[in-house]
């Protein structure tokens, strides 16, 4: 029993009747590493800057 005199566990039947917490929602996605996706996409980004760069240059040494 709280002290507003309210018992948590008069609700036996629907326990859905409010939105669910936080700890509730934990999915895949909010525990995912953005971080190390987001310098994965960094790195991938400058591999083919990197790669087109020589590409260019190759082609103008022909």
């Amino acid at each position: 029993m709280q002290q507003d005199g309210h018992d948590d566990k008069a609700v036996v039947g629907n326990t859905h009747l409010h939105a669910p917490n936080l700890d509730d929602r934990k999915t895949i996605w909010s525990r995912w590493p953005w971080g190390v996706t987001a310098l994965a996409v960094i790195v991938a980004g400058w591999a083919g800057v990197y790669l087109l760069w020589n590409g260019i240059v190759f082609l103008f040494t022909l």
